[in-house]
C-alpha cells in the first residue's frame, strides 16, 4: 500500500471514529460540537454550522457548507461527486443527497463505471423532511423543497418545488 492510500484510509478511519463518538451527543451543544469537530474534515465550512444526530457524510473532504447552515437528523450525504451548500440553508430530517450513479439498464452494477456529478444548494434554502436530491442537481438561492420531494432537475432561484419528481408549486 503506498503512502497516499495509507494516509487516505487513516483519515477515513479517524472520521468514522469521530462520527461514532459524537453520534448521540444531545441538544444544541451536540449540534454545534459536531459541526465544529467534524467540520475540520470538510473541504470548507462557515461559522455556526450545526449537524444533528445520526448524520452520515461520505467523502467529507468534498463537502462545502456555508455559515449558519445546518444538517438535520438522519441525513445521508454522499459527497463522492462534491456537495456545496450555501449560507443560511437548512436540511430537514431524513434528507438524502446522492452524487454518484451506478449501472444503467443492461449494465452489471459491480462492473459499470460510476458517474460522479456534483450537487449544489444555494443560500437561504429550506430542504424539507425526507427529500431526495439526485446527482447533478443545482438548487438556486432562496428555494423551498417540500417534504418528500425527489429532486431530479435544477431548480431556479426563488422557487418552491414539491412532488415526485419535484415540480414548481
Amino acid at each position: 500500500m503506498n503512502y497516499l492510500k495509507f494516509l487516505r484510509v487513516f483519515k477515513e478511519e479517524i472520521w468514522s471514529f469521530l462520527q461514532w463518538v459524537l453520534l448521540f451527543l444531545p441538544g444544541r451543544v451536540g449540534h454545534f460540537t459536531r459541526g465544529s469537530v467534524l467540520g475540520l474534515f470538510f473541504g470548507s465550512k462557515g461559522s455556526r454550522i450545526t449537524i444533528k444526530e445520526n448524520v452520515e457524510i461520505y467523502r467529507p473532504h468534498n463537502f462545502y457548507i456555508g455559515s449558519n447552515s445546518g444538517v438535520g437528523r438522519n441525513n445521508i450525504i454522499d459527497c463522492s461527486g462534491t456537495v456545496r451548500i450555501g449560507q443560511g440553508t437548512r436540511l430537514g430530517p431524513n434528507v438524502t443527497i446522492a452524487t454518484m450513479n451506478h449501472a444503467s439498464k443492461e449494465e452489471i452494477i459491480g462492473k459499470a463505471r460510476k458517474i460522479l456529478l456534483p450537487v449544489t444548494i444555494g443560500d437561504n434554502c429550506w430542504i424539507g423532511a425526507g427529500v431526495i436530491i439526485l446527482p447533478g442537481v443545482c438548487i438556486g438561492n432562496n428555494c423551498i423543497v417540500a417534504a418528500g420531494a425527489v429532486v431530479t432537475k435544477d431548480i431556479p432561484n426563488n422557487s418552491c418545488v414539491g412532488g415526485i419528481p419535484a415540480k414548481l408549486l
